[in-house]
């Protein structure tokens, strides 16, 4: 008695194959499969990342030049308003606000930073270093006109002290001679004074008739003659309420003047420390457009 073995076969009936060689060919096919899957599923992905890390170029690169102009803006009008501390007619700085954009947090850096390690390794320091640098000029804008606010808040409060220096030369002269009770002495004494301060050509600068118009120079009215009259008027103060009072203004024009000096001095080594800071930043930014 016979029994019949079922056969397969593929495509040709000479190809036949019972169910256990059928079963290896599917199983062996199917591994097959997998396998070109897998490594289909790769390929697709490292395109994916490839492409996603262009993108991420393209828009920062497209991003860098805006930036550059505000940078280099920056400069200027900080470089401007250190110049205009002379004039004590400053206004705040007026930064681009593409310096606040903080264009960096729309891209993926992660992106970013492949498509530099794997396309443009020789800039990838100079990529590094401009995520350094965006802690400095992304909040740069608020940073900066907090200190100069609280500048001009401050020294424009030490300007209206310094001002009182006027009344050396009116209210309290014009009071002091008027006033009978003080002594010849002291009258003297500030009239000699008062005349020296109006010819002092160091400190002013005068009109075509021979007047006083305007401070010509701080340090040596202050240095040259606010100074003396505070230590010269010490041998009256004792006797005269108007001596005491002329000792109190021109000490507090002295220190007033000295504490504009200072805050002068400080906010100018702010500015010239950002200047130089924004320079670099310049260069570092300029090895990376294309």
């Amino acid at each position: 008695m016979s029994q019949n073995t079922e056969k397969y076969y593929l495509i040709f009936e000479d190809w036949s194959m019972d169910p256990n060689q059928w079963s290896m060919l599917m199983d062996s096919v199917a591994v097959l499969l997998a396998i070109f899957g897998v490594i289909l599923a790769f390929i697709l992905y490292k395109i994916q990342r490839k492409n996603t890390s262009k993108d991420a170029f393209e828009y920062f690169q497209s991003s860098l030049p805006e930036l550059k102009q505000s940078i280099e803006k920056a400069i200027v009008d900080l470089k401007e308003f250190n110049r205009s501390l002379d004039l004590d007619n400053f206004t705040n700085p007026i930064l681009s606000a593409a310096l606040n954009d903080k264009f960096l947090n729309k891209i993926n850096l992660v992106h970013l930073n492949r498509f530099y390690t794997n396309n443009r390794k020789e800039k990838l320091p100079h990529f590094k270093q401009l995520l350094i640098d965006s802690n400095f000029f992304g909040n740069y804008h608020s940073y900066i006109s907090k200190e100069v606010n609280y500048f001009r808040t401050n020294y424009l409060e030490k300007k209206s002290s310094f001002s009182k220096w006027h009344l050396l030369r009116s209210e309290h002269y014009f009071s002091t001679i008027a006033d009978q009770e003080e002594s010849i002495a002291y009258q003297e004494f500030y009239t000699n004074w008062v005349t020296s301060l109006n010819q002092d050509q160091s400190s002013f600068e005068f009109t075509s008739k021979g007047h006083p118009a305007k401070v010509k120079d701080r340090k040596v009215l202050v240095e040259s003659q606010i100074k003396n009259l505070a230590q010269d008027i010490l041998p009256y103060i004792q006797s005269s309420e108007k001596a005491n009072e002329v000792h109190h203004i021109a000490n507090e024009v002295v220190s007033a003047y000295a504490e504009m000096t200072e805050m002068k001095a400080k906010i100018r080594g702010v500015l010239e420390s950002d200047i130089a800071r924004f320079e670099k930043v310049l260069v570092n930014l300029n090895h990376l457009l294309e």
